[in-house]
């Protein structure tokens, strides 16, 4: 017997973007396309949401699922065509075989939801085949969460900030705060380092208060100094948007603090919109924009519907992505991708950050288009509070004027 549990990757996508009317025939043809597909192999059900299996029984291989698997991503690449519109719609595969007489359904169940999650994990639109190390890879996740919890009791995960500089006045505008974790041996990583924590809603909650909390404490003596930094982003991840009252909750952490809300900047990517509780995005994000906290779009032009967020949400910027900023002075296709993004940004009075600004040529070419702010090691490298403490007292209107000059000569 061979499971195969198969994954729309792009329901949420066309929920929110031709209503749920449209997702809902987008299921009942994903199904009629699944029980032609599968035939006689065996039968196809709906577990719920935007997740099907299909049940291989008797002799059935996991070559014959594998198969199988492969005939339905390449129908799921032909449109979907649902009266007058035209869809495109991929899916994420997952494939367990019963190992033994006696394997349970629900033991079969989890291992094809492993596979799945694997699928999804290597970029989706692929089907992957169960293997028992990724029951391994599940206890690699179990002891980080683990160690994570135990550094946020620590206060060993904490901020680095980076400042955002004025391509216009070379002065700092603002501060981006970014995660780091002290292990035990001393060494301090990045949060690409343990992405995967992000995911677990709890995990993702936790670090993300211990973080604001300490921001705001940090923010709380610049401004007691009368130390002047802008704005503060800080970013909230997906798993965040679980929590009921996330925009009262994250206030409530800044008037703690006595640091008024517009002080602060919150930075989301698009994958906010992808998950199950995405529907409770806008009216967070309202909440806290309506108290004076202002919203960046990040990584943009990285997503699948962006231009949809801008007009339903209340964005003040964007940030173009740092892939796109790395190669634009080879890459016709980056530069051009960058100038779009900041002549979009200026007529819908949007600011623009760009990301990554590792160069003196890239600064000048970003500032000779018109983008408004840059960031990147160009510039400065994320750091502790101490050092923008000594950054800020520094501060005055001749390095930002030399700053500004370096980019006029």
């Amino acid at each position: 017997m061979v499971l195969l549990m198969v994954d729309l990757d792009s329901l949420k996508e066309v929920n929110d973007t031709f209503g749920h009317d449209a997702g809902d025939a987008l299921l009942v043809e994903t199904a009629r396309r699944l029980r032609h597909l599968a035939g006689d192999l065996g039968p196809v059900a709906r577990l719920g949401g935007d997740e099907f299996v299909i049940l291989l029984s008797g002799q059935k291989s996991s070559a014959a699922a594998l198969d199988l698997a492969e005939t339905i991503l390449r129908d799921f690449r032909q449109p979907f065509m649902l009266g007058e519109r035209t869809f495109a719609s991929r899916a994420s595969i997952g494939i367990a075989a019963c190992p033994r007489p006696d394997y349970g359904p629900g033991e079969l169940l989890k291992d094809a939801d492993l596979a799945l999650y694997a699928a999804k994990n290597q970029g989706r639109n692929r089907a992957v085949l169960y293997a028992p190390s990724m029951r391994d890879a599940v206890m690699q996740r179990v002891l980080l969460r683990r160690e994570l919890s135990a550094a946020v009791q620590a206060d060993a995960i904490f901020p680095y900030y980076q400042p955002k500089f004025s391509l216009v006045t070379g002065q700092i505008v603002g501060l981006e705060a970014l995660m780091r974790w002290r292990q035990g041996d001393g060494v301090i990583v990045p949060p690409a380092k343990f992405m995967s924590a992000f995911d677990d809603t709890e995990l993702a909650i936790l670090m993300g208060d211990s973080m604001l909390r300490q921001i705001a404490r940090d923010m709380q003596g610049w401004l007691a100094e009368g130390l002047a930094f802008g704005r503060v982003a800080f970013n909230v991840a997906p798993a965040q948007f679980t929590h009921p009252r996330l925009a009262k909750h994250l206030l409530g952490i800044m008037w703690d603090a006595e640091v008024e809300p517009r002080h602060f900047e919150v930075e989301i990517t698009e994958t906010v919109f992808l998950g199950r509780d995405s529907e409770h995005v806008a009216p967070i994000l309202d909440a806290l924009y309506a108290a004076g906290v202002r919203m960046a779009l990040d990584d943009f032009g990285t997503g699948y519907a962006a231009l949809t967020h801008l007009k339903q949400l209340p964005i003040d910027g964007v940030k173009i992505d740092r892939s796109f900023v790395s190669d634009l002075e080879s890459d016709p296709y980056d530069s051009a991708i960058v100038c779009a993004v900041i002549e979009l940004g200026r007529n819908l009075g949007l600011s623009v950050v760009a990301e990554g600004v590792e160069t003196l040529t890239q600064a000048r070419f970003l500032r000779e288009r018109g983008c408004e702010f840059a960031q990147g090691f160009f510039y400065a490298h994320p750091m502790p509070a101490e050092a923008v403490r000594a950054l800020l007292l520094e501060e005055t209107g001749e390095t930002a004027a030399r700053r500004l000059a370096a980019l006029q000569h």
